[in-house]
């Protein structure tokens, strides 16, 4: 036994040798077709089950026990049918070679072996294979060669299976396990690398790698194409002295030495690039340093984009804004231009009178700073923080030579626009323009587009939630009371008999009616996070968060009392006054799984049953989980 275990367990290793091989080899079958690695992988399979059988164990004559299963068995569950055949045929011809008394035998469990395998795929399909799925693949094999074994042995069956069958049955549902677990492996991290080497190779902008002596380790697509090459691969070991003007190359070597040299990386830096046409081009470059697990740099990861169209619309848009700041300045507008120290150098009078408390200030000589403290200390500008206003005046002079738009709010109301505008000399220029106007119609307009989005979600006749409103109401209601574990009702509402009411006194009646209803419910419940609003025709609806099902119950009560005590005239039903049916439905806070429509549809049934009952009441209900009591 010992030796047969021995024997076992250097065709385990050679397994195990052929699926590690064959998981490193992968990483490197890139850009084959599936059916070319399906075949190499069955290939490889079938060799590694040769190399089985050449160090089987022969327990009869010409009867022999290794671990072909494994591999076999692992290629046409991972390789599919191709492979499973390609492996097959490998075998089978190698056992065909071997010859002897189990040579039929040998064949039809080989035969066996790959049907195992392409079984086990099929009944997978498309879900991802598991490597339980490998172990149970491996028992059936091993059963099958038990089995086979049992069939043709001509000794003792005992110590045939004590001697064989047991510790090949055992080895091989480990071994096809492992070399499950090792092809799963190397299929994860060639996709991943599959996927990360398409990302680089057809992104749309200069991705590139360099190895710490400034050699490009991989490039993509764009990189090859702009620089002239027909293929990434042919870039591979290049330098940028090869590809540029020396002077260039030795700009760019600078600065990556630096971020080699552990030093902050490059972001956006943006430069000016005369192309091989003449053209010029503008380039925003990021480059990072590339560590390894020790934390080592062993290289850098660039990424270069064309940004020749965006700087060209920001220059123009500058342009633009600018002379048109200047034209209005020249019209209409205050204008004042101070140095670098904050100096206020120039202003005419339209800037002075836009200031009525400092105007006579601002004149040239006058500082910046000196200015804001007596804007501070008249009250000019309510729009300056009365916490901290030293920490207001040392930004804004701060900021003085920043491109930067702001408006602020006097004291008689108006507002102003301030313009900030550097030079290249160093000084600034401000322009300052009375927006008051237009900061009204602003204010105006948006207090017109609130009273809208609440005239879109108001009933018209009752000024209640509209269908629409109270659909979003209750469904965001519904999440936020999941949430947070709290109760939720509904209360839904029929007014009894409204046709007949319609019929006998009229729409305008009825509508009166209707008002009369709403007016209740809104009475009813009185805390702002209650919505009421009308559900349809003569149906109102009541959303109450944080309201279990007594509460709830007496909320309808009280609204149903009020509209019976109301007694507005209805003498085509026997009560002779209006009346109204409630269905109440609850979530109490241990039922976590809510659904609006059920709450609604809950409500409902509770409304039903309130009519069923003889109407003028309320029925409730509570949901819980999927049961549903009464209140």
């Amino acid at each position: 036994m010992t030796s047969t275990w021995q024997i076992l367990i250097g065709n385990v290793a050679v397994v195990m040798l052929v699926v590690f091989g064959w998981g490193y080899a992968r990483s490197r079958l890139f850009g084959l077709s599936g059916a070319m690695r399906g075949a190499l992988f069955g290939a490889t399979m079938g060799v590694g089950a040769i190399a089985t059988m050449a160090m089987s164990v022969e327990f009869e004559p010409g009867m022999y026990v290794d671990m072909r299963a494994t591999l076999l068995v692992v290629a046409g569950l991972f390789g599919g049918p191709l492979a499973a055949v390609i492996s097959g045929l490998l075998a089978l011809g190698w056992r065909i070679g071997m010859g002897g008394a189990g040579m039929v035998p040998g064949i039809v469990v080989i035969t066996l072996f790959v049907l195992v395998g392409l079984v086990g795929r099929l009944l997978i399909g498309r879900r991802r294979t598991k490597v339980w799925h490998c172990l149970v693949a491996g028992g059936v094999a091993a059963l099958v060669w038990i089995g086979a074994l049992v069939a043709v042995s001509q000794g003792p069956i005992v110590p045939l299976l004590l001697n064989i069958s047991v510790p090949q049955m055992l080895l091989n549902v480990v071994a096809t396990g492992l070399a499950g677990m090792v092809v799963l492996e190397a299929r994860r991290r060639s996709a991943e690398r599959d996927l990360l080497a398409a990302a680089l190779a057809q992104s749309p902008d200069f991705n590139y790698i360099k190895d710490r002596h400034g050699r490009f380790a991989a490039v993509n697509n764009t990189v090859a194409e702009f620089n002239g090459f027909a293929r990434p691969a042919e870039m591979v070991g290049k330098t940028d002295f090869d590809l540029t003007t020396p002077e260039r190359a030795s700009m760019l070597s600078a600065h990556e030495r630096e971020i080699l040299s552990g030093e902050k990386p490059r972001v956006d830096f943006e430069e000016l690039f005369v192309d091989k046409s003449g053209r010029e081009r503008w380039f925003s470059t990021s480059k990072v340093p590339l560590h390894n697990a020790a934390g080592q740099i062993i290289g850098l990861a660039g990424v270069t984009r064309d940004v020749t169209v965006d700087k060209t619309l920001r220059q123009e848009l500058v342009e633009s804004r600018d002379t048109l700041s200047y034209a209005l300045a020249e019209m209409s507008d205050g204008l004042a231009m101070f140095d670098a120290e904050g100096r206020l150098v120039f202003c005419n009078e339209q800037y002075r009178a836009c200031f009525p408390h400092t105007g006579k200030l601002r004149q040239p000589g006058a500082y910046l700073r000196d200015i804001l403290q007596a804007v501070v200390e008249t009250g000019e500008q309510i729009t300056v923080p009365r916490h901290n206003p030293e920490a207001w005046i040392d930004a804004i002079v701060a900021n003085l030579a920043v491109e930067s738009e702001e408006e602020i709010n006097l004291f008689d109301g108006r507002w102003l626009q301030l313009r900030t505008r550097p030079t290249s000399s160093g000084s600034t220029m401000v322009v300052i323009a009375d927006v008051t106007r237009m900061k009204l119609a602003e204010l105006a307009l948006h207090t017109t587009t609130n009273q809208l989005k609440e005239l879109v979600r108001t009933d018209s006749l009752t000024d209640l939630l509209n269908r629409r409103a109270f659909d979003e109401a209750i469904e965001t209601e519904t999440r936020r009371s999941a949430r947070a574990g709290t109760a939720l009702s509904l209360l839904l509402v029929d007014v009894d008999h409204f046709k007949a009411f319609n019929d006998r006194y009229g729409h305008p009646a009825g509508d009166e009616c209707l008002r009369l209803v709403s007016q209740h419910l809104k009475a009813s419940i009185r805390r702002p996070t209650d919505l009421a609003a009308r559900y349809g025709g003569e149906e109102f609806t009541a959303i109450l968060p944080d309201t279990d099902a007594e509460s709830a119950q007496q909320i309808a009560e009280a609204f149903r009392r009020a509209l019976a005590e109301s007694r507005l005239p209805h003498e085509s039903i026997e009560r002779g006054y209006v009346t109204a049916s409630v269905g109440v439905a609850t979530y109490p806070p241990e039922n976590l799984h809510r659904d609006p429509l059920e709450l609604v549809r809950t409500a409902d049934e509770a409304l039903y049953r309130a009519k069923a009952a003889g109407r003028d009441r309320v029925v409730g209900t509570r949901i819980i989980g999927k049961d549903r009591t009464a209140a």
